[in-house]
């Protein structure tokens, strides 16, 4: 009996020496990080020569139909049944260069899906929540602007802050037309919103890249780097080699490089806004400041497709809040999730616009189908997605509400 009880007792200390070292283990490492947000991957299969000719043949019949007032358009398909295709077509520059897939080109709101995510990486980091108010992250803008102090870090990715929109108006884009060579501040931005009224309650819904650029003040505090930083690390984390939020002041793409044009349509976006536009510019050198974390990207037709591969930056996110992000509600231009758009049928995507170019990004989580596009003209986004019906009718069906 005392040789088993050797026996049991010498298990015993097996045994709560291996539950010690787990113990260690856990306290050293931490709880098992959470499973990553997975969709579907997009098809490695290329288009077929038939299938890319129809792809040609209904983008330049669109590039037609603009009558000369667009340039040039980008645009990529990834079809899970024919395959992938990518193709650039018209100029790049007008009079110059021939549009090619390498161009880059300027992807406004596009913009607003990396910094949401980088936001999100803080709360999965514990250095954010999405209940933490404007008073808690950023104490000095909520003294001077006692109307935002209440609003949250969910409010503000999900459009539901209250705040006025500044880029879709006359507040900051007529003086941007005005001296598209003046240099803006966040702070500038802000100042011209809050001196022009409008503050809604916390909680209404309404696009406004405001909010964005308080986010992006809010990862400057936590990170104690520069937007440029936060936003250029999450492209490097997906792998995007040709994508980057340059600082204020820059103006100049890597080549090669498109041009932005300001034509008949974006002079009648501008007059929607209550701005006055001079059709025929190429506005290039033009400031892209007012944009910051909320526009101010640019990057390619391949990089976007691997933006959207991602899940618009799902991928680098857990589950939890990879899937919260697309808990979208109405906000007036759509149903609209934490930084993202949720179009339905499985479509998630969002699109952008820097006066002289406008793009699209958008990515199917159930079927691993990509629709990207850009064009080098204010208000020109729609002549790219008819080339997109061919392929995914559902896709412009929930763009547009249908």
């Amino acid at each position: 009996m005392s040789g088993q009880r050797r026996i049991v007792h010498s298990c015993i200390l097996s045994s709560l020496l291996l539950m010690l070292a787990i113990v260690v283990a856990v306290s050293a490492c931490g709880q098992p990080k959470e499973a990553r947000w997975q969709g579907v991957a997009p098809t490695t299969k290329a288009m077929s020569a038939a299938d890319s000719a129809t792809v040609d043949q209904a983008a330049k019949a669109a590039l037609d139909s603009s009558g000369g007032q667009l340039p040039a358009m980008w645009i990529g398909i990834w079809d899970p049944a024919k395959g992938y295709y990518v193709a650039a077509y018209g100029e790049a520059v007008k009079g110059g260069a021939a549009a090619t897939v390498a161009d880059h080109s300027r992807i406004g709101s596009v913009t607003k899906t990396f910094t949401a995510v980088a936001v999100l990486r803080q709360v999965e980091a514990g250095k954010l929540a999405l209940t933490d108010t404007v008073q808690k992250v950023l104490p000095d803008l909520a003294t001077k602007y006692p109307g935002l102090a209440a609003i949250t870090i969910e409010q503000l990715l999900a459009m539901r802050s209250g705040i006025p929109d500044f880029a879709n108006t006359g507040i900051v884009l007529k003086p941007v037309v005005a001296d598209p060579t003046k240099v803006w501040s966040v702070d500038d931005i802000i100042a011209a919103v809050m001196d022009a009224g409008g503050l809604k309650a916390p909680g209404t819904p309404g696009y406004s890249t405001t909010n964005t650029l308080i986010l992006g003040k809010m990862l400057e505090k936590v990170t104690g780097k520069s937007i440029e930083v936060a936003v250029n690390a999450v492209a490097k984390q997906a792998g995007l080699t040709q994508s980057a939020l340059q600082a204020p002041a820059e103006t100049k793409m890597p080549g090669p490089a498109s041009h932005g044009y300001l034509n008949d349509p974006g002079v009648a976006g501008l007059k929607d806004a209550g701005v006055t536009g001079q059709p025929g510019q190429d506005v290039s050198a033009w400031t892209v400041s007012w944009g910051q974390a909320g526009g101010g990207m640019y990057s390619t037709i391949n990089d976007l497709k691997l933006w959207a591969a991602t899940g618009l930056g799902n991928t680098l996110l857990p589950k939890s809040l990879g899937e919260r992000r697309l808990v979208a509600q109405s906000i007036g231009e759509g149903n609209y999730g934490l930084g993202v758009f949720n179009w339905g049928n499985g479509w998630m995507g969002h699109t952008g616009q820097l006066i002289g170019w406008e793009s699209v990004v958008a990515y199917n989580k159930d079927t691993g189908a990509v629709f990207v596009a850009i064009v080098n003209e204010t208000g020109s986004l729609m002549t790219a997605l008819t080339v997109a019906q061919g392929s995914f009718p559902d896709l412009l069906q929930g763009m547009l509400g249908l």
